[in-house]
């Protein structure tokens, strides 16, 4: 598949489609194209490599959000695709999305042994940049605390010349088997044992530096590369740069939400610009020509005749500029009019408005409302 389809076509969903909605239409086409059902189409590998590249995307309410505005290029600097190669069955694949139970429901599988390898947990960080990083984009590199295997106990989390114990209630499985009688019916049911929390071991020693976890953090390096035009709730993945699972799991992932400082000029809303610009008197009623800055440079803006305060004027295709599957998408800058009024006159100014103050008369109209005023103000007085 050489073009990405719009995700909401792959799924087969409207662009309004709720959580549950997108979730059994995952499920339906993923049961359709996973390649272990479908072993002589070639194709099927791919098919469900763009289902489950959908789902991960509208799954999730930001990354959503970011594909509707800014559509693949909201989430391609973010986005790892899923692998039908991740899975080793069907259960793997429904276990990780959907959670176990609900795969049991759906084929009569089994549940893993909790105390089998964990992948480790996704971090999300903060991360503030200029209004000027967010416009032209940036690169950045950063120091993340992340929790890694303590360097003092190699991660058992036991004290040096100690070893764990196998938990009794469990086994070492890190599961507990729950049995419920009804009538002449036994039901059963497994969770993650209580009381070593699925570890399947029980450390009476703890490692005095990681407090018998067996992670201690330490700050990492990772490199950023901001594109232009994000804006505030933008969120980079990275993958692979979580923290370290357990028992040999892969690694969690590293999400950045990008928070963009504010500008005391420029007002921003969505990729439209906009700015209040004051301009004197006379422009304001003769018209006239003006040059403002935007961030991009600056631009000649035409002042129309009579504007008053409080116009607008757009220039369009002047705000922020983004690089989307379509190309480069760019949105208006907004002039807002404030007219001028100075506190300070030169001798020169003040003889110029005395003269245009003789030569303006109050409009007709209303001196003769004014007069009609008067004279009711006259007869109703006591």
């Amino acid at each position: 598949m050489s073009e990405k389809r719009d995700y909401y076509e792959v799924l087969g969903v409207s662009r309004d489609a709720s959580e549950s909605e997108i979730k059994k239409a995952f499920r339906k086409k993923a049961m359709q194209y996973h390649p272990d059902r479908n072993p002589d189409d070639p194709e099927a590998a791919e098919k469900f490599k763009e289902v489950s590249e959908a789902f991960e995307v509208l799954s999730d309410p930001e990354k959503r959000a970011a594909y509707d505005r800014f559509g693949f290029a909201g989430v391609d600097s973010s986005f790892s695709h899923v692998s039908a190669s991740d899975f080793s069955s069907f259960s793997d694949l429904f276990s990780s999305l959907f959670g176990e139970d609900l795969f049991s429901e759906f084929f009569g599988g089994h549940r893993r042994r909790a105390s089998g390898p964990r992948k480790g947990s996704d971090l999300v960080m903060n991360y503030s940049i200029s209004f000027y990083d967010a416009i032209f984009g940036t690169k950045r590199v950063v120091e993340v605390p992340i929790k890694k295997v303590c360097p003092t106990c190699n991660g058992s989390g036991t004290k040096k010349g100690s070893s764990p114990r196998i938990c009794p209630t469990c086994q070492g499985s890190g599961v507990e088997t729950l049995t419920q009688r009804s009538g002449f019916t036994i039901f059963q049911r497994q969770i993650q044992c209580r009381q070593c929390n699925g570890k399947g071991q029980i450390i009476d020693n703890p490692c005095p530096t990681c407090k018998g976890t067996g992670r201690a953090k330490e700050n990492e390096k990772i490199r950023l590369e901001i594109p232009p035009g994000v804006d505030s709730g933008f969120r980079l993945r990275i993958k692979g740069k979580g923290e370290e699972g357990r028992l040999g799991g892969p690694r969690g992932d590293l999400y950045i939400r990008i928070i963009v400082d504010e500008h005391p000029f420029f007002k921003r809303r969505g990729d439209d610009l906009a700015a209040e610009i004051a301009i004197p008197y006379p422009i304001a009623v003769l018209g006239g020509e003006i040059t403002i800055p935007t961030p991009y440079g600056p631009e000649k803006v035409n002042i129309p005749k009579n504007t008053k305060d409080g116009d607008i004027i757009r220039l369009a295709k002047k705000g922020v500029q983004r690089q989307t599957r379509y190309g480069v998408n760019r949105g208006d800058f907004h002039v807002v009019v404030r007219i001028d009024i100075p506190k300070k006159l030169t001798n020169e100014e003040k003889e110029l408005l005395i003269k245009l103050s003789k030569i303006m008369q109050m409009p007709e109209k209303q001196q003769k409302l004014f007069n009609k005023l008067f004279e009711e103000i006259k007869k109703n007085k006591k």
